[in-house]
């Protein structure tokens, strides 16, 4: 092995990362150990989580980095477990790790979180020991501020990755945690929406009072599938789109919202249409023009 700097066999199995125990127990000395260190064949990614020079540090390496730092019973957990689900989060200095209890592993860059972890809440993903997908959801909008978290929770609820249901289930049966209040905040203000504008919308709308919508509503006409209603007022029959902040339509998609609000039209309803500047500078407008819809379908 003299001359060498492999890192232990098991690294393969941790994204390159492995501990000064482990390489002791394949064979290095502590000696090696330190001179490999100090000649940078090797470094020190986060507390005692080493890795071979140039050790691409994806997510699954700094989850095993914060796994390896936080020690036994350590899962890599909140923005660290959250970026191995693909939701979207904002840039962390810190990893992020739940330990037990009694732990006290203090490591400069590891933010540790002492909270109730049962075994339901710890599975494994892309090999890590990670929270579960509806417990990181928990444990992100807990510790987010608001608008962070709602972008999360609106991106992940646009793609499907869990049910609405089961995030406020979860919340309404967990102890009191601090960040509870904005948890909820984005669970109420975010239902249902898969885009900031939707949320926008729907703010606006509960606080006018006004309702019997329903948000992200498939339409059918005899063609089959004609889209999505952003959201849509069933009895009267009016549909509301929303261009959203970053909104660029190519031909094709123009194409296909023309498409899709003559074939609505067609089969009878009535269609409004909402920019992002709608929304934020001119909400009285919004509100206006729907309810002017509304009254005519009551007509």
């Amino acid at each position: 092995m003299r001359g060498q700097a492999i890192p232990p066999a098991g690294a393969r199995r941790q994204a390159g990362l492995f501990t000064a125990r482990q390489s002791e127990s394949a064979g290095y000395s502590s000696y090696r150990t330190t001179r490999l260190l100090r000649t940078g064949q090797w470094v020190v990614v986060l507390g005692s989580a080493l890795a071979a020079a140039g050790t691409p540090l994806t997510p699954v390496a700094l989850s095993w980095a914060a796994v390896l730092a936080a020690g036994a019973g350590g899962v890599a957990s909140h923005l660290t477990a959250a970026r191995l689900w693909g939701l979207l989060v904002p840039p962390d200095a810190e990893a992020h790790a739940t330990v037990p209890r009694e732990s006290r592993v203090r490591v400069r860059g590891l933010r540790t979180h002492r909270v109730p972890l049962p075994d339901v809440d710890v599975t494994v993903r892309e090999g890590v020991p990670t929270t579960a997908l509806v417990r990181t959801v928990v444990d992100c909008l807990l510790w987010l501020p608001v608008d962070s978290g709602r972008a999360m929770y609106v991106d992940a609820q646009r793609r499907a990755l869990f049910r609405p249901a089961d995030i406020r289930s979860y919340l309404i049966n967990s102890p009191s945690r601090h960040g509870m209040h904005r948890a909820w905040e984005v669970l109420n203000e975010a239902s249902g929406a898969y885009s900031e504008a939707e949320v926008r919308c729907h703010r606006l709308l509960r606080g006018a009072r006004l309702e019997a919508w329903r948000p992200n509503v498939d339409l059918y006409d005899d063609a089959g599938l004609i889209g999505t209603a952003d959201l849509l007022f069933e009895l009267a029959r009016v549909v509301i789109e929303l261009d959203g902040r970053a909104y660029h339509s190519d031909s094709a998609a123009f194409q296909a919202d023309r498409t899709k609000q003559n074939r609505l039209v067609a089969q009878g309803y009535s269609v409004l249409r909402f920019t992002w500047d709608d929304l934020t500078t001119r909400p009285a407008y919004v509100l206006d023009a729907i309810r002017s819809a509304l009254a005519r379908a009551a007509a």
